[in-house]
């Protein structure tokens, strides 16, 4: 067992523990929520289900323990007399929702939610006729734990072919555009930015549906529900619409509600939930992974547990599979019978490829990383770079690789750096090293070059993990990365990175 893969645990048994820490304490504070829906609309043909799941999504909230606003059907000035009156009553909550179904509209960029008595003949009425998305984030913004907009809004927009542009500059495009929050503010659409939404033919429409679903799941952390959610609405949709959520939380966990707890005597109505054992707060964070050595380091730490068990066999299942990877492929076949020499040389070949990603991340390529690190006066940990499962989504597949920088963070004003991805599972799960180079004389803390280990999950197509000093995003931008610490004291450095060796480049020439 290496130190950094020991350090990795670590990480993830901190993180896991602060989290339930945090939320056991969390239930009794306040919480408010508006919800909206539109669809008597005066200008265009009505919608049916915004009223419907208004109501639904209102009856959710309130029994979560919400205190909720709906309005139905609401005018221009209703809007923005309740989003007003909501941002007071927002002000020292915990969680603070705004849910509005109905029409949304993009206009020049900027996002517009549609009251029932916008007529939006010009591009320019908006800012008369509708709230705009910005305005609606501000509202939720100064919850202290959680501030969420839902929008069920990205149906297919009547208004957008009779508004007439002023400018040639002010687009009025097909569904909502991307949006980025800030802080602790959620921000979840019913379909992707620049695609739009089914209303449904049911009470409901999909989106509204899936999330009624999974709102009221007890312990369902905020973050696995909206994933729960997409995966209802493109099966429901058969893959046409894709739910997206736009912002970044901080490590700790969000629960909406609760899991279940054990009165300890008569009278006593939901106690506060005994705080989970270590081994099992470590479990629950190991539990899918596919990494032999994370099992031996569980079971080294909590050899008595009563999930030591399960390590040992999902340990043993780790191990067979990587037996059955060096044996020789034609002897797999039935009525095949490969000489003792042939079985030799395959076993050799298939061990030297476990060592390096099936013979795709070669000597060559190490020597080479080593020498852009030496370039970049970088102190590289000792890694290997694990070959992925083939039934691996490409969106998560090309995050298998290395990237380095040409410029330092700043436009060059500070540190070098270089990412490496290591591990890649089916579940959005990532590990992996950032190491950076030493200071520049415009670095603010002068701290020697080093890197530090972490783990991180994409959502969307954006990884995110914890560290240290605060959360590092990284985002695609072709096949360079564009990685963004947001630090605890309020800085947000980037640096872009450019691939040095990536899986999905190997694996190709290999095929060809």
């Amino acid at each position: 067992m290496t130190r950094p893969l020991a350090f990795i645990i670590n990480v993830a048994f901190g993180i896991v523990a602060a989290a339930i820490f945090t939320t056991n304490g969390a239930h009794a504070d306040k919480r408010v929520a508006l919800v909206i829906g539109n669809g008597a609309y005066q200008k265009v043909p009505a919608l049916p289900n915004p009223p419907n799941d208004a109501s639904d999504v209102a009856a959710a909230f309130e029994r979560l323990g919400f205190s909720v606003k709906k309005l139905t059907n609401a005018t221009f000035d209703d809007m923005r007399r309740g989003l007003l009156d909501f941002g007071r009553n927002a002000r020292g909550s915990d969680m603070a929702v705004i849910f509005f179904a109905g029409h949304g509209i993009e206009i020049g960029g900027e996002n517009w939610l549609i009251p029932i008595d916008a007529e939006l003949k010009t591009d320019t009425d908006a800012e008369n006729e509708a709230i705009s998305l910005r305005t609606v984030m501000l509202q939720v913004a100064n919850a202290g734990n959680l501030g969420l907009v839902i929008l069920d809004a990205c149906r297919n927009n009547p208004f957008g072919a009779k508004i007439q542009r002023t400018t040639r500059t002010r687009a009025v495009d097909r569904g909502l555009a991307r949006t980025e929050p800030t802080d602790n503010v959620l921000v979840a659409y019913a379909a992707k930015d620049g695609t739009t939404a089914n209303d449904g033919s049911g009470r409901n429409s999909p989106f509204s549906a899936a999330l009624l679903r999974n709102l009221e799941t007890p312990g369902l952390e905020i973050t696995f529900m909206f994933r729960n959610i997409r995966d209802d609405v493109m099966a429901a949709t058969k893959r046409e619409q894709q739910p997206f959520v736009y912002g970044s939380l901080s490590k700790e966990a969000i629960y909406l509600k609760a899991g279940p707890s054990v009165p300890t005597h008569i009278g006593e109505v939901n106690p506060p939930a005994a705080a989970p054992a270590p081994d099992e707060i470590l479990w629950g964070a190991v539990k899918d992974s596919k990494v032999a050595a994370v099992f031996e380091e569980f079971l080294s730490r909590f050899p008595a547990s009563p999930r030591a068990t399960d390590a040992r066999r999902r340990l043993q299942e780790l191990k067979r599979t990587a037996v059955a990877a060096a044996q020789d492929p034609i002897s797999a076949k039935p009525g095949s019978s490969p000489s003792p020499q042939t079985a030799v040389a395959s076993r050799e070949t298939s061990a030297h490829a476990a060592a390096n990603v099936a013979g795709l991340f070669k000597e060559a390529d190490m020597q080479r990383v080593k020498a852009i690190a030496a370039k970049l006066e970088l102190v590289l940990p000792e890694f290997t770079i694990n070959r992925p499962a083939s039934t691996l989504p490409p969106t998560l597949r090309q995050y298998s690789g290395i990237w380095a920088s040409k410029i330092g963070f700043g436009g060059g004003r500070g540190r070098q750096g270089m990412l490496i991805v290591t591990n890649v599972e089916t579940d959005g799960k990532l590990m992996g090293y950032f190491v950076y180079g030493p200071p520049t004389p415009q670095t603010i803390e002068q701290t020697a070059a080093g890197y530090h280990q972490w783990l991180g999950t994409v959502a969307g197509d954006i990884l995110t993990y914890p560290y240290p000093r605060g959360t590092t995003t990284v985002q695609f931008s072709g096949d360079n990365l564009f990685l963004t610490q947001k630090r605890d004291d309020g800085r947000t450095p980037t640096i872009t990175l450019e691939p040095v060796w990536r899986l999905v480049d190997e694996e190709h020439s290999a095929k060809r």
